[in-house]
Parts: structure tokens; sequence; C-alpha cells
């Protein structure tokens, strides 16, 4: 044996209520205590050396962690941070980057409260979660410094008093990007819109405001983060989308009075007003899962920097068939009309209402009324959702089996037995498919 050697022994004084059982078991905890000192041998000697010039030379990096065969219970090196994780599109991503052991940091601006259910999406502790706000940048830094890669999906369906579309899609962008590239991050993705600054005129006065600042905001990312991913998605569909249920909600709908001696629960019906009817626009909505598949599979994809990608459903739709075919699926009975003045005056008055006392929140306004109004387009020079690995499914018989239990019922406690609502007339096909 080379080296010396010493033993620190504790020694467990006797009482008088020591028994000769409680010494037989001090005295084995003494020796399981006993420490011994030593010179190391020669052969761990030069082992210790090796290791410490290996990890001078090694970039210790979360990839150099991976653990387990890649299900929730592992880590495969992979820490992200999602900013607007609680978003309907943020709550498909977070449980599928979660399913293949990735660490999600949560970053949110509201209330913990509503992020609870993603704590049960991955393993113990790997879905961790950290309070940010878009005007402090330390916050944002302390979100993503652990992070190899950023997720941006935070934006917003209209103005509030508090934040506009410049500080939501513009500044907020910018700031998260510059910090991602100071932080060191290798891979920043930006999800903004399929339709970002086109222009239209038919309702506000030079275009929507939320569309131009979309693509004010993918300028700026690129300004601060040249090799960002951009993801220009189009409309969601699935169960608390803000496609189906905005037009399916009382708000965007006017009640008219029906005289019907006969039957008291048809006193009032409803009308959906369309821009021209909406014959004249198309519309290319995507499943959220679909959506939420083609940004995981460009977080492990190494060849998507600097790229943008267009996210769209697998078919093209007339605007009127396609309204008429969601509400028979929700089974409203509402009749469809075209557009008139008072639909943009009701808005106007909302807003205006909302700027001056605070309350209540304009769930419809002049720049969602203009957004319908704007065709989907693909740009041919751009990327699209199969480029990621992703075939769009179809969204016609995702929403008959997502409203079959949410059906309304007809007033009077008589229920309705609703019909199968058939299928809507496809414009055109949006992407190539194997056939």
């Amino acid at each position: 044996m080379t080296g010396l050697q010493f033993s620190f022994i504790t020694y467990i004084p006797l009482t008088k209520f020591s028994s000769p059982v409680h010494l037989l078991k001090g005295k084995m905890a003494t020796l399981s205590r006993v420490v011994r000192i030593g010179a190391p041998k020669g052969q761990e000697f030069a082992g210790l050396i090796y290791l410490s010039q290996r990890h001078k030379s090694t970039n210790i990096t979360p990839s150099n962690y991976k653990r387990g065969t890649g299900g929730r219970s592992s880590f495969n090196g992979n820490v992200v941070t999602i900013f607007g994780a609680k978003s309907c599109l943020g709550f498909h991503v977070v449980n599928k980057l979660a399913k293949v052991g990735t660490q999600v940091i949560c970053a949110y601006r509201g209330d913990s409260y509503f992020l609870r259910d993603l704590k049960l999406m991955g393993d113990l502790g790997q879905v961790l979660f950290c309070e940010v706000n878009l005007r402090n940048e330390d916050s944002l830094r302390q979100a993503m410094k652990h992070s190899n890669c950023v997720v941006n999906l935070i934006g917003k369906n209209f103005e509030t008093r508090n934040w506009s579309f410049d500080e939501v899609h513009v500044e907020g962008p910018r700031s998260l990007a510059k910090i991602a590239a100071e932080c060191g991050v290798d891979k920043f993705i930006h999800v903004s819109a399929l339709n970002a600054g086109k222009e239209s005129n038919n309702i506000v006065s030079g275009g929507s405001k939320f569309l131009r600042t979309k693509y004010e905001g993918e300028l700026a990312v690129r300004e601060e983060f040249p090799e960002a991913t951009i993801i220009r998605p189009s409309d969601f569909c699935d169960v608390n989308d803000k496609f189906t249920r905005y037009y399916g909600s009382k708000s965007r709908s006017t009640m008219y009075p029906v005289f019907n001696i006969l039957d008291i629960s048809d006193t009032f019906a409803r009308y959906m007003n369309l821009w021209k009817l909406g014959l004249e626009t198309v519309k290319m909505p995507v499943k959220t899962d679909d959506v939420a598949k083609a940004l995981v599979n460009a977080v492990f994809d190494p060849n998507i920097h600097g790229n943008t990608y267009q996210t769209v459903g697998p078919y093209a739709y007339c605007q009127f068939d396609l309204v008429e075919f969601v509400l028979h699926t929700m089974n409203l009975d509402w009749t469809i009309r075209k557009m008139g003045l008072t639909d943009q005056v009701k808005a106007a008055v909302r807003e205006q209402v909302y700027k001056t006392i605070g309350f209540p929140m304009p769930k419809v306004t002049r720049d969602m009324l203009e957004r319908e109004t704007v065709s989907d387009s693909l740009d041919r020079k751009l990327h699209t959702i199969q480029d990621l690995g992703v075939t769009p499914g179809n969204i016609e018989d995702h929403l008959i089996e997502v409203y079959a239990p949410l059906r309304r019922r007809h007033l009077g406690n008589k229920l309705m037995f609703p019909k199968h609502p058939g299928k809507v007339q496809h414009a055109f096909r949006t992407l190539k498919q194997e056939t």
C-alpha cells in the first residue's frame, strides 16, 4: 500500500441508557464513518491529470449531458426557451418538445395560474417557468441565458391600452433577438403571419396594422439575429383557436328579430356579414398540431438558419364556403350576408369605448375586419411546411371531430340532432403532394 493513511474514528459516549444492542449499532456506524486520507496511487494520479486536461479543451454544452432513450424521462441535450407558451400554439409546442426529452423554459408575462397545465407535459424538472417583461431586458436575459434555442410565439390580436402592435410585434422581437445573440443562442425561431406585409385598403385606410407590424418584426429580428428562422402560419384550426371561434362568436354576428308565432324560440335570429359575401377572398387554414410539428422539427433541424417557411393547409377555400362549413359544424343556423357599414361602425364604437373608459375589451375591431378581406397566398420563392417534414392534414374532418361534443343545442330544451355539414368547395390545392 502506497502513501500514508490516517483513520479518524468517532466514538459514541456511554450513557446509562446504552444497551449492548445500541453499542453494537453504534460501533457499526462508527466503522462506516472511518475516513482514510492518503496519497493516491500512480494510476489514479495520472487519470486525474488526463481528466483535467480534457475538460480544459472541451466546451461544456447541454449536448454533452445527453441521457436516456429519447422519451419524456430523457434529456436530449436541448434547452429551449419559449415566449408565449400559454398560447394556442404554445401548448402544442411545449408538449411535443417535452415528449422527446427537451428541457423547456416557459417565459410568461401574465399570471402563472394559466400555465399550470404545462407542468404535466414533461418529466420532473424538465418544464420550468420564468416571468418576463418585454420592457425589461434583464428578465429576458434571465430566461434565455442557459438555452441553445429560443422560440418567440408572442403576438397580439388587437391593441390594448398597455401594449400596441409596434411594441409587441416589432420592439419585443427585436429585444428578444438582440439578447439571444448576446447570450450565444444557437437558434432563434420567430413566428410571424402568412400575409405579413401584404397591402390592402378594403375597410381600414392604409391596410391592416397587424400585418404591417408583423412584417416589420421580421425585419427587426433579422437585423439583430441574421440567421433567425421565420415561420409564417396561416389561420389555426383547433379547439381554442382564434379563427373558428371568431366566426362562431355572437360578437362577430348580428342579431335581428323574426316574427314566428308558432315557435317562440325563433323570435331572434342571427346573420354573418362577410366582405363582398366572401366570394372574393381565399383562405388556407391549417391545423394547429401541424404547425407545432413543423416548429418542433425546425428546433432539431441544423439546416434551417436564415430560412422563411410558410405553413398552410392542404387546400385553399372560398371564404363563403369555409365560414358556412364552420357554422354548420357548430350547429349554428346563421345566414351569411354582405358586410355593410353597420359592422364597421359597431367595431369603431367598441374600440372608442375601450380607449375612453378602459373596458370592455373589443372582441371585434376594424383591423380584424380588414384582415378578413386579405386573401392568403404563397410565395413560391419561400419554403413551405413540407420542407420541414410535415404533410398537413385535412381541416374538414378535424373540425367535425373537434366540435362534435360542442355543438349548440336548440333553445327550449329541444335537442337538434346535427346533420353532417358535408364537404366545402376547394378553391385549389395549396401544396404539391405525392400521390
